[in-house]
């Protein structure tokens, strides 16, 4: 049952809409009202097309947060996306209409603008302008964990005693409490941090704090000046702690570790104070991250944040940053959002957020342990997102073509999780009740959320990586499906392809050639190579956890809607593992420019799944999934795959209207634009506050 409290109410729809709000309708309206009458429909339609959705939206549903109106200069805030380098003739338009140029990003060819509601359209028809998308808001979505997710099991001196030591964690988040015991070295003993590095992003963006001042929450001079406690919301602490958090000195029998506890963590603020920032912020983010990679070892970049997923992944800006990251060779772990269940208790799917919507990041929904080790009851939360990604675009016959990706990827635990409370914080001070133990720089707090699950998954694949460095993230990604176990009740859209498990993934990792991220990148690999390094056989694909052994699932999610399976998988190299490749259906590209429909992507022996679904579709159980393939069903491919022949495969979900997403379930604007933050035994921030998950 929920309960509609919402602590903070940013997102609100209601019959009262606010003033300033109907001063947005009114203005926007005039995008089209005051436009040139000397321009014909054809080029009117073609500048409209190039408005996102979401943009476009506000003009008969408000949205507060897509928007960022200056009622006064009548002006808003947008993401204007170009065909090559942004040009010096465009930045000269912004200004010649009386705008303004906000930030340009090194990322994508893409500025952030200040523009004239009546001047849209101009910018929007130029030749050299592809898109334009709303600056949407982006919030916050052995240790129990260690043995729950088979983490302490790679402690051992067999594993090679993997701890995450010399890799490095982005944490795009509300920052890190640096000083607090989980982060340092010996305990902090001598003033030292695994906090390597941090930018801060949030604390310049003026537009944000002035949008906080209308809402009546005033930020601190020092958060102003970023001064302030390095995370004064307290998310990104206790991110950073489930990543890659150390507590010797705890208070707790067995300690709050995180999973990989010695990585080195990299704190990129970009959400304030209250938890708050825009997919600007985020992008910036993105760009310090790709360019200070090398520098710092960058391997892993978190994201437990979520915006509106209404854009497709191909021309939503996020989605086009995270892309240009993986193909840069950092693995990019993403919350799937907690909008699992609608406000009246009902499963909602199709809804996981931007950039969990991106075919190329990691997506993470949340599993619920029940505080036990063992895997048997093991369940998918409530609260997780489920797929597929509802993202669209609109063709130039005005038809809409929903994404319709197979997603989450995989769940890991993310309820009740206890690690790292900063110190102070909005989170800790609004919500006594969330406190575990401790003070000051050792205390700590209980938190749930797919914001949880999600850094638990960029420790594992800080291990994977300090396994074998050879891996690219879609390796990673791969790695980590292949061998999750399975919930007993849950389908593949609640639990992508089943939860995290460690043990076996770090020991696939280590039957795999180290030098493939180099091969690639050099060119000297092709599908159907050997991957295997030299006399490593493929393991027995089964773990145990706790005392329970349990088959791996022994399938992935492939080319958006396609299910593969089988050892040959790893044992040949496949085209899918180039991270710089998207494969999407009958849509190719490499570093988002299309190639040849003959490029060859998977080889023989490969197993084409997708027959084993049935009728069932996305809903077939992921134990009935893997027993079936495990049973012989599937096709076995002689030939392999290339992008011509992968209507062999079909589309591989069907979604029929009223079937996925009924009447009353479709995912909402206005509700898909905050990841969330499920607190304590699930209160959920920005979203409602619910009874929770035992």
């Amino acid at each position: 049952m929920n309960n509609m409290s919402k602590p903070l109410d940013i997102f609100r729809k209601s019959n009262e809409r606010p003033r300033s709000v109907l001063v947005l309708i009114l203005t926007l309206t005039l995008v089209f009202s005051l436009a040139p009458h000397s321009r014909t429909n054809a080029e009117e339609d073609l500048a409209t097309r190039k408005l996102s959705v979401a943009l476009q939206g506000a003009l008969d549903d408000y949205d507060s947060s897509c928007v960022w109106l200056d009622a006064e200069r009548e002006t808003v805030r947008t993401l204007i996306q170009t065909n090559g380098p942004v040009s010096a003739a465009l930045i000269a338009a912004i200004r010649g209409y009386g705008g303004s140029v906000v930030r340009q990003f090194t990322s994508i060819d893409c500025v952030l603008a200040d523009l004239r509601i009546n001047k849209i359209l101009r910018i929007a028809e130029r030749s050299d302008v592809e898109r334009m998308s709303a600056d949407h808001l982006s919030q916050k979505s052995a240790s129990h964990l260690e043995a729950a997710t088979g983490a302490d099991r790679v402690r051992t001196s067999v594993s090679g005693g993997l701890d995450g030591s010399g890799i490095g964690v982005a944490v795009l988040d509300s920052g890190i409490m640096a000083s607090h015991s989980e982060f340092g070295i010996l305990g902090n003993l001598l003033g030292l941090s695994r906090v390597t590095a941090k930018v801060d992003i949030a604390s310049t963006n003026m537009n944000l704090a002035q949008y906080l001042v209308s809402l009546g929450i005033v930020p601190s001079v020092l958060d102003l000046l970023g001064l302030g406690n390095g995370d004064g919301y307290g998310h990104g602490s206790h991110v950073a702690g489930t990543a890659a958090g150390r507590s010797s000195s705890s208070g707790s029998s067995r300690g709050f570790n995180g999973i990989a506890y010695n990585a080195n963590l990299i704190d990129v603020r970009v959400l304030n104070s209250r938890g708050i920032g825009q997919t600007s912020d985020v992008i910036a983010g993105i760009d310090w991250v790709i360019e200070n990679r090398v520098s710092r070892n960058i391997k892993v970049m978190n994201l437990s944040l979520g915006a509106a997923s209404t854009e497709s992944y191909r021309t939503d800006p996020l989605c086009r940053a995270v892309r240009r990251a993986v193909a840069a060779g950092i693995t990019v772990v993403a919350a799937g959002g907690n909008f699992g269940q609608t406000i009246d208790g009902l499963e909602q799917y199709g809804s996981i957020t931007a950039p969990g919507n991106d075919p190329s990041v990691i997506t993470v929904g949340a599993a619920n342990t029940h505080q036990t080790d063992a895997r048997g009851d093991d369940s998918v939360t409530y609260f997780s997102s489920r797929g597929p990604t509802r993202s669209k675009w609109v063709d130039s016959s005005n038809v809409t073509h929903y994404d319709n990706l197979l997603k989450p990827d995989l769940i890991a635990p993310g309820n009740r999780i206890v690690a790292a409370e900063s110190r102070d914080s909005w989170l800790r001070t609004e919500y006594p009740q969330l406190h575990n133990t401790g003070s000051g720089n050792n205390a700590f707090m209980q938190l749930s959320g797919t914001s949880i699950a999600s850094p638990t998954v960029a420790g594992a694949a800080a291990l994977l990586l300090q396994k074998n460095p050879g891996l690219t993230p879609p390796l990673v990604k791969a790695i980590l499906q292949y061998t999750a176990g399975q919930t007993t009740t849950s389908n593949i859209v609640q639990q992508g392809a089943g939860i995290l498990n460690i043990d076996g993934a770090v020991q696939l990792a280590g039957a795999l050639r180290t030098d493939i991220s180099t091969a690639i990148s050099r060119g000297t690999i092709r599908v159907g190579d050997n991957l295997l390094r030299s006399g490593a056989t493929m393991p027995a694909p089964r773990s145990t956890i706790a005392g329970q052994t349990f088959n791996w699932g022994g399938y992935v999610f492939a080319g958006g809607s396609h299910i593969l399976a089988g050892q040959e998988l790893f044992r040949r190299y496949q085209a899918i593992y180039n991270p710089a490749l998207v494969w999407v259906r009958d849509q190719l590209t490499i570093n988002d420019v299309p190639v040849s429909s003959s490029t060859r992507l998977i080889s023989a022996g490969v197993i084409a799944a997708d027959v084993v679904t049935g009728s069932s579709s996305v809903f077939i159980n992921g134990v009935a999934l893997s027993n079936g393939i495990g049973g012989g069903q599937g096709i076995t491919l002689s030939e392999g795959i290339t992008l011509s022949e992968g209507v062999v495969l079909g589309d591989g979900i069907t979604l029929s209207e009223g079937i996925t997403l009924s009447e009353g379930i479709s995912v909402a604007e206005g509700i898909t634009l905050s990841e969330g933050i499920t607190l304590s035994e699930g209160i959920t921030l920005s979203e409602s506050v619910n009874v929770g998950e035992p």
